[in-house]
């Protein structure tokens, strides 16, 4: 399976190859059979990040053709009888950063029509979160308003990657989101 750390999409009247020809210079880029979806790998996460934020402020037109971009810590693929339970797996190293914490997760499913359910993943995964940090006598808080992180799922087919997203790295560069 080609690796991958980054998923950008186009914006709502982008163009497809404008876009993976702006991103080439920074790692390698590809289009994925859903429209509007490029998969990518960097070698740095937060110096693509930087470079495409000093870009866009040096030349308005650079990355015009970009809608959003999710870095992802952990990505897998799966069957659907291991979903969730992969899921779990993937978001138990970040219990740590998630205490005491405002947080919510976001699923963006690609495949799959009907047989994942968004609204139920998450909610599950927001109800795992906050019951093994109960059991490690830690607290959190599950906040859409207000998050202080945001756990970002993404799906596309049989693959899936998972990032945590800060309040501090969505701030800084506005094109990093889920919502």
């Amino acid at each position: 399976m080609w690796e991958f750390n980054i998923l950008a999409t186009m914006a709502q009247h982008g163009r497809y190859g404008q876009l993976l020809h702006d991103l080439s210079d920074y790692g390698e880029f590809h289009k994925t059979n859903f429209h509007g979806v490029i998969l990518g790998q960097v070698a740095d996460v937060g110096k693509f990040l930087e470079a495409v934020h000093l870009r866009r402020q040096e030349q308005l037109i650079a990355f015009q053709d970009l809608g959003r971009i999710v870095p992802l810590e952990t990505v897998f693929t799966y069957e659907l009888d291991d979903f969730l339970a992969r899921l779990c797996q993937a978001i138990r190293p970040w219990l740590e950063k998630l205490a005491h914490r405002r947080f919510h997760v976001r699923f963006e499913r690609r495949g799959l029509k009907g047989e994942i359910v968004s609204p139920d993943i998450e909610q599950a995964l927001d109800a795992f979160i906050l019951d093994e940090l109960e059991d490690l006598g830690q607290g959190a808080r599950v906040d859409f308003e207000d998050s202080d992180l945001v756990v970002a799922i993404e799906t596309v087919g049989d693959r899936c990657g998972v990032g945590l997203i800060t309040r501090e790295l969505s701030e800084r560069y506005d094109f990093v989101r889920v919502d």
